[in-house]
């Protein structure tokens, strides 16, 4: 029997020894892990979308935030600005923030949104790969996945699509559900961001000194349209509808060259449409061509003006000053320019409305969006709202 209480002894200290080192070790997994770290503050209402509204004659600034966003910082009724490993939903008309998505053990590579959403790819020591759809009203995890990706990557999106880029791969994910679509990889090759639109994803394929334009269909897994681009015409994709549109600098003027789509069985495949030759399509620096789209007509940002260019026709239509990127807003091209905003009717490019800003104006590449009547930016590290 002595032996016997012995032995249970033993076994006993020898139990709590290993637990004890099993917590030791669990514990710093357990405080580091993505539940631990994540906070997520869900909005305590569901305010609607304001209505539509003139824009007054002179807006001032009304608040500003800190925020690393550079793209669209709207979406339904909420300004959304971000941080280094967060993203948050703030009140367009306070900047008082309503709710907010943070994760303390990995960084943000890039948001956009879409569709009422607020999509965030984030990174650990693995790259870029933890996406997360967020309800853009109340700030609610609508889904969270991870996308096979060991590289930075890029986010970007179009109507029912996000498209993650890093190195040589895309990946297409379905807004609604978060599931793929499908993966497409140029082995050995670097990817530009994606552009999406209703009907393809285009990007440019960098593969040593051949530069291939790749583009697949926005839904089904069918295999590429690519084409090897003319050397040195340094191509980039300004809009990917139901014509995808280039914008390349070789020959005496830029040129806007159009490829209408078609599907053929598992294939996608695009024809050459004619192109736009004119000085006014001002080639930019890599990486800041910007873009909208009304129709057939492309709105195109080149770092000091914007370009409207009837795809169909096949001609510019007009050309005006702009320190950003514009926005369609109610059928017309709003911009900021030297004298604060102006709106104008996207077939003829008339200014309809001219806003002067008092109290500091937005900054040059600004991004901007109208709600109701304020106007947000988002550009040089900051969130504002003018109104």
């Amino acid at each position: 029997m002595p032996v016997m209480r012995t032995r249970v002894a033993v076994l006993a200290a020898a139990t709590v020894v290993v637990a004890g080192a099993l917590a030791a070790v669990a514990l710093p997994v357990v405080r580091s892990s993505d539940v631990a770290t994540t906070e997520i503050r869900v909005a305590p209402d569901n305010p609607p979308t304001p209505p539509a509204a003139p824009l007054p004659t002179t807006v001032r600034l009304l608040w500003t935030v800190p925020s690393t966003a550079a793209g669209s910082p709207v979406e339904g009724p909420t300004a959304v600005a971000t941080g280094t490993d967060r993203v948050a939903g703030l009140d367009p008309a306070t900047g008082r923030e309503r709710w907010s998505y943070r994760r303390g053990n990995a960084r943000l590579c890039g948001s956009t949104l879409r569709d009422g959403l607020v999509l965030a790819l984030f990174a650990k020591s693995h790259g870029c790969r933890d996406l997360i759809g967020l309800d853009a009203v109340t700030g609610a995890r609508r889904w969270t996945r991870t996308v096979e990706l060991t590289t930075d990557a890029v986010l970007s999106s179009g109507p029912g699509v996000a498209v993650v880029t890093g190195a040589g791969t895309m990946v297409a994910v379905e807004l609604g559900s978060g599931l793929n679509r499908w993966t497409y990889t140029a082995a050995g090759c670097t990817l530009d961001p994606a552009v999406a639109g209703r009907a393809a994803v285009a990007t440019v394929a960098h593969c040593g000194s051949e530069d291939r334009l790749v583009i697949h269909d926005v839904s089904a897994d069918r295999l590429p349209w690519v084409s090897a681009q003319p050397a040195g015409s340094r191509p980039q994709v300004a809009a990917a509808e139901e014509e995808v549109a280039v914008l390349s600098s070789a020959g005496e003027a830029p040129a806007l060259t159009g490829y209408l789509l078609r599907k053929a069985g598992d294939k996608q495949e695009a024809t050459r449409a004619g192109s736009v030759r004119d000085r006014r399509l001002a080639y930019p620096a890599a990486g800041s061509l910007a873009s909208v789209t009304s129709g057939q007509v492309v709105v195109l940002w080149t770092g000091r003006q914007m370009v409207a260019v009837d795809q169909g026709a096949r001609r510019v239509l007009w050309a005006a000053a702009a320190s950003g990127p514009p926005a369609v807003v109610d059928g017309r091209v709003l911009v900021a320019d030297a004298g604060g905003f102006t709106a104008r009717p996207v077939l003829t490019g008339t200014p309809v409305t001219r806003v002067a800003v008092t109290g500091g104006r937005p900054p040059d590449a600004a991004a901007l969006n109208q709600i109701g009547r304020f106007v947000l930016t988002a550009g040089d590290g900051r969130l504002a709202a003018y109104g």
